[in-house]
């Protein structure tokens, strides 16, 4: 072989493999930002209000129309973990809060608690068995899943108001974590937003209204700090639906603030929601009922307040 066949031969592999590299580089930069192979991955999670059930009723376990849920909760897609937003016991006693972690462990998954009133009013044992135990069992807290910020409040502490240490440790952690942050969802038992002027003052709680707290801090120090993030901000509470006069679920969006509300017990339209996040970390609902058919309540988002 010549020389310069040789030469145009090396010459012809050489362009080749550039052209391979130009396809690739084309390929690579062509990707979507946060495609599946580059954003996290997807997943949901389950959240469910005044779960032990029905007031009047005698059972010791979750609430049974609830409980019966387990398969369909386990195969829900990319289900994750749950969270109870209070009232998870009727009364706070070991034996049933025994049954309750026996419950639980037959669902096997993680599920988080944001105490209720029923929760929390015989004492310390809530704190004791699922306190923060790396901060003096505190009964609220906040982790991380994928990209997004969870916090875990407890309105119970003060009468509905986020105060004291628990408002240092919301601003703080807000303040550390936001940034870094896709969507924050924040978790509480009581309709810590109610006021009898608002807009929702047609929305019954599970409470009668001789005995809700006048007026809270949240407009005034709660609010306000969650309104200013950049991040669609998500404030679930699970203390409606548990009686007639209890109105079942609630949607209401304000700027970035998303006010959602559900519950159970009072066997007419119990319910709980599943809450979907997408790799994008574009977030959807899926209310779910307890009796009849499972999506007969319709779409949580199409709510609209009386």
């Amino acid at each position: 072989m010549s020389r310069t066949k040789n030469i145009a031969g090396k010459t012809g592999i050489i362009f080749l493999a550039f052209v391979i590299f130009l396809a690739l580089l084309s390929a690579f930069q062509q990707k979507k930002p946060g495609s599946r192979e580059t954003a996290p991955d997807a997943y949901s999670f389950f959240v469910a209000g005044h779960s032990y059930g029905d007031v009047m009723a005698t059972n010791t376990h979750l609430h049974p129309p609830f409980k019966k849920q387990w398969p369909f909760i386990q195969s829900y897609p990319d289900i994750s973990f749950g969270v109870l937003v209070g009232d998870i016991v009727r009364e706070s006693t070991t034996e049933n809060w025994d049954v309750v972690d026996e419950d639980l462990a037959e669902l096997n998954l993680p599920v988080y608690f944001a105490p209720g009133n029923h929760d929390v009013f015989t004492g310390d044992l809530f704190a004791m068995r699922y306190g923060d135990s790396l901060h003096d069992n505190r009964t609220y807290r906040y982790f991380r899943k994928q990209q997004d910020l969870l916090v875990f409040l407890d309105s119970e502490l003060d009468e509905w108001n986020i105060s004291g240490h628990q408002l240092d440790f919301l601003r703080r952690t807000i303040k550390e974590n936001a940034k870094s942050s896709r969507n924050v969802f924040v978790f509480v038992h009581s309709l810590i937003w109610w006021d009898d002027k608002n807009v929702f003052k047609q929305v019954h709680t599970n409470w009668w209204p001789p005995n809700i707290p006048d007026t809270t801090n949240y407009w005034t120090d709660v609010e306000p700090l969650l309104q200013q993030l950049s991040n669609p901000v998500y404030l679930f509470a699970g203390d409606l639906g548990a009686n007639k006069q209890a109105t079942p679920y609630l949607y209401y969006k304000d700027g970035n603030i998303t006010y959602i509300a559900s519950g159970m017990g009072n066997g007419k339209n119990d319910n709980f929601l599943f809450v979907r996040v997408d790799s994008e970390g574009d977030v959807s609902f899926d209310l779910i009922a307890l009796q009849g058919d499972r999506h007969r309540l319709g779409k949580l988002e199409d709510y609209i307040l009386p």
